[in-house]
């Protein structure tokens, strides 16, 4: 018989290993739920948030899936988040196949029953088709999503090797791409994963610095790219380890022209973090977001890219989709509220609602 129950960080701790394995076996495998990711940002962002992490377990005591969720508590409200906050780049319930649709019902009832211990629930990158967006959306429990928007995240499905991706492109544009390879080539430039424990914390300053200039060349916004965050994304990385976390980086003539750290799970590999040195014209769109791959494949790397926020029109020419992600606010209902009346319309305007697959709750 299956045991629901809510855990404590550290009994997580000791099970990283069935945590793990969860983050890349469920339905939307993803290194943002993965115990490296999480574990490193409570250790940076704890102070003010409060661990609400749900269990399912089999009648063997194993993990069968996992809701790392945290609680802010300020004078305003008490705000429900995913653990990882506003740095995950998805937002998920880890589970084993199969699971999903149940544990989503579960946790929706748990969260119920505790109402008088949070106000507010804000998912920001959950996926559209998921069970859990769609139990929320469609209120079929106790809890309804008060508004909800949609982002487009776009994402690339990664063939064997480079020539199957330069098949995707026209002549043409596979003519400039290997023009402008073949110059690289002729300049010594070099493709290389940073494997070396001690030229990681270098690398990450470099890339970071590299990031916080383009934005401001760009400006983008920078200054929450701060020395916090920094000591988190460091952690992060190596917690994650080498088949976790992969930092790209490409040189020529002891220039740097481009660095990138991507975060893989499972078969999902996520550009997180890009950084363009000065010389960085020389390449083209498709050696920026895919030159740092060697031309046959890494057998650690995932079959999917997933390119990151941002609707740029080089991910689209490079054959990228889009995936729906869901933006969601569920404030919780209390009888004895009722007579405050309605919160303002701004708060909870609705945009048209993703496309709907049923999940039936009593699944798995």
């Amino acid at each position: 018989m299956k045991r629901c129950r809510w855990i404590t960080l550290d009994e997580l701790k000791g099970r990283r290993a069935e945590w793990r394995e969860l983050a890349a076996g469920g339905e939307f495998p993803t290194a943002f739920a993965d115990p490296g990711w999480i574990l490193a940002w409570w250790r940076t962002y704890s102070e003010d948030h409060e661990p609400w992490c749900l269990a399912l377990e089999d009648s063997d005591g194993s993990l069968q899936a996992l809701a790392p969720l945290a609680c802010r508590r300020t004078p305003l409200a008490r705000t429900l988040t995913f653990a990882g906050g506003e740095w995950n780049g998805m937002e998920t319930l880890l589970g084993a196949r199969g699971v999903e649709p149940r544990f989503s019902a579960l946790l929706l009832e748990k969260l119920a029953a505790r109402r008088r211990d949070w106000d507010i629930w804000r998912i920001r990158r959950l996926p559209a088709q998921s069970c859990l967006a769609q139990l929320l959306l469609e209120g079929r429990g106790p809890l309804k999503a008060g508004a909800n928007s949609l982002r487009l995240q776009p994402f690339l499905t990664l063939p064997e090797d480079g020539s199957m991706f330069e098949s995707r492109f026209g002549s043409k544009q596979r003519s400039t791409q290997r023009r402008k390879w073949r110059r690289l080539l002729e300049l010594g430039a070099a493709p290389r994963i940073v494997s070396d424990p001690q030229e990681i914390e270098p690398a990450m300053h470099r890339l970071l610095d590299l990031r916080r200039g383009r934005a401001m060349a760009m400006g983008q916004r920078y200054k929450h790219m701060d020395a916090r965050f920094e000591r988190f994304i460091l952690d992060a990385v190596r917690e994650l380890g080498p088949t976790g976390a992969r930092l790209w980086t490409l040189e020529a003539g002891g220039r740097t022209l481009v660095m990138r750290l991507d975060l893989v799970q499972g078969p999902r590999e996520h550009s997180y973090l890009l950084g363009l040195g000065e010389d960085h014209a020389m390449l083209s769109p498709g050696a920026r977001s895919s030159g740092t791959r060697s031309s046959k494949r890494s057998p650690r790397a995932g079959t999917e890219l997933d390119l990151g926020p941002g609707r740029d029109e080089y991910k689209y020419r490079l054959g990228a989709i889009d995936r729906e992600l869901a933006r969601l606010i569920v404030r919780v209902h209390r009888p004895e509220e009722e007579s405050w009346g309605r919160p303002p319309r701004s708060i909870w305007s609705c945009a048209t609602p993703p496309r709907r697959r049923h999940c039936a709750a009593g699944a798995g």
